[in-house]
């Protein structure tokens, strides 16, 4: 796919679609926010590969939107988004970069996570119900 360069102006057909799946799809309510605003704001940054702080103001508070994509990322809205909009292939194409900068993203948090268990071996995750913990490196002193 060739590189795009965006403005961040979706066209009203585009928007369309989109608020038509996010209406459908997870019952948000589009009156309350400026949700045409935000995606328009992640597409520049995620197409013009741009980093968070480097967004222009007029679309609003950087931390607060990068919290947003989180957030989206997390419930999968933007996997839907670009699972949903097959009909028009410039904003399938869009919403697909957003959905690859997530897996991305995914994939890296769950390395470190990997990482970090792999070299603190003695942290284990334990059920919420526990009421001590006793490192693994004392119960190897006491078993000696």
């Amino acid at each position: 796919m060739k590189s795009i360069k965006y403005t961040g102006k979706l066209l009203d057909e585009q928007w369309e679609k989109v608020a038509h799946i996010l209406s459908r799809a997870s019952g948000l309510n589009l009156a309350q926010h400026d949700y045409r605003m935000f995606i328009e704001a992640v597409l520049w940054v995620i197409l013009n590969k741009k980093a968070w702080v480097d967004m222009p103001d007029h679309f609003g508070s950087a931390k607060s939107i990068y919290t947003r994509f989180y957030r989206w990322n997390e419930n999968a809205v933007w996997y839907l988004l670009a699972r949903r909009s097959t009909g028009d292939q410039e904003l399938h194409g869009m919403l697909t970069k957003i959905n690859d900068r997530c897996d991305f993203l995914n994939r890296r948090r769950e390395r470190r996570s990997q990482d970090r268990t792999a070299t603190h071996p003695e942290i284990t995750l334990l059920p919420t119900n526990c009421q001590s913990y006793v490192p693994q490196s004392d119960l190897i002193k006491s078993a000696t």
